[in-house]
């Protein structure tokens, strides 16, 4: 019998289907931890905003809508108008665009509301955005007047009252009459709180004994593979000794230190403060030791951590100042006792219960 031709094509063709079944595989390996950190990121972003919209408690408010769904818009859009809708026989919280001129102060004089829902988001359905534009055109008919300051009783007649608003803003307001939603502000935190989640299971997988081995061939592998199928079965069935065969002659992949694992905690949660300080919440503070945390530490760290809140709360209050003084309402906001971690009302709680959102606080606020 002949000798048998080698086909080096065919061999070439062969090995490059193995490297792009290996490059296929280890593709879909990063993808996979790519959608991973993205799942830790929308899991983050939900924890946000549910901080977010329950810093504040709102009382007596006359639109159809809770103090969650105020707050939920100011998350995202940073800036709202109410007003009275005359047609419907409504009061309405919505986001709004200048519709006219600006005063000395940069502060518009005029605008019209617009839908919260900008019609534009990947999954709204063809009559999810015919149903927004023809909100929108309606919306863009009303041009309200804005009103910045308390106004005295008889001061307006009624057509000026059924054409009027005030608006509210999330915070202070930069240089520009826009301000930037805090979904977008604090997004910069989230994705650093998602990356060092990833830092972490890196510094879990270095620490747990995984290492990566050089050898001669791909019998050599499938043995390491067989070998490290051996070990993980013993550990679950906690037998301490296995015994493997085989002659393998391979060189060790893992080098470099290995890193402790309560540092990237201790910098997730350092990161969490500091989402958490934004809104003025109380927390740890940026960096806390492992140990224990002095009186004086604590002190330094949380002494501006109200900051954010009480401006946050400044804005809202004289918000309802003007709007009661302007549409004859009685509405009213206060910091919530989750985000004070105080029982405010007495009732051995330190939440607010639902039942209290159509009630008058004790002590009402008044003017500026």
């Amino acid at each position: 019998m002949g000798a048998k031709m080698y086909d080096g094509k065919l061999a070439i063709r062969a090995n490059m289907r193995e490297n792009v079944k290996y490059i296929n595989e280890n593709m879909a390996f990063i993808k996979a931890y790519s959608e991973r950190r993205e799942n830790f990121l929308r899991a983050f972003r939900v924890m946000d905003e549910q901080d977010a919209i329950n810093r504040y408690h709102w009382f007596n408010i006359p639109a159809e809508i809770s103090s969650q769904e105020i707050e939920r818009m100011l998350y995202f859009r940073g800036q709202v108008c109410f007003f009275y809708f005359k047609e419907l026989n409504k009061f309405y919280f919505m986001p709004y665009a200048l519709d006219g001129s600006i005063d000395f102060y940069g502060r518009y004089n005029s605008i019209h509301p617009i839908p919260f829902s900008s019609g534009t988001e990947p999954e709204a359905t063809e009559a999810e955005k015919t149903i927004y534009l023809n909100q929108k055109a309606i919306l863009s008919q009303k041009k309200l007047q804005c009103y910045y300051d308390v106004v005295q009783e008889g001061q307006l007649s009624l057509d000026e009252i059924m054409s009027s608003t005030v608006l509210l803003h999330d915070y202070c307001k930069q240089r520009s009459e826009n301000i930037i939603p805090r979904a977008v502000v604090n997004d910069v935190v989230l994705n650093e709180m998602a990356d060092t989640i990833s830092y972490f299971d890196t510094a879990l997988l270095t620490s747990s004994g995984v290492a990566g081995y050089r050898v001669e061939s791909a019998m050599a592998k499938k043995e390491i593979e067989l070998m490290s199928n051996a070990m993980y079965q013993s550990a679950i069935n906690r037998t301490p000794y296995v015994a493997v065969t085989g002659q393998v002659d391979f060189q060790s992949l893992s080098e470099g230190a290995k890193y402790a694992v309560q540092e990237y905690l201790m910098a997730f949660q350092g990161l969490d403060n500091l989402r958490l300080s934004t809104y003025g919440i109380a927390n740890g503070g940026v960096y806390e030791k492992q140990a224990h945390i002095l009186e004086s530490e604590m002190a330094i760290n949380n002494s501006s951590v109200y900051s954010p809140l009480e401006d946050g709360l400044k804005i809202r209050q004289r918000f309802c100042n003007i709007v009661n003084s302007i549409f004859g309402t009685s509405i009213w906001c206060e910091p919530s006792e989750a985000a004070l971690k105080t029982d405010l009302n007495g009732d051995g709680v330190d939440y607010d219960r639902e039942v209290d959102e159509k009630q008058q606080p004790e002590e009402e606020g008044g003017q500026e």
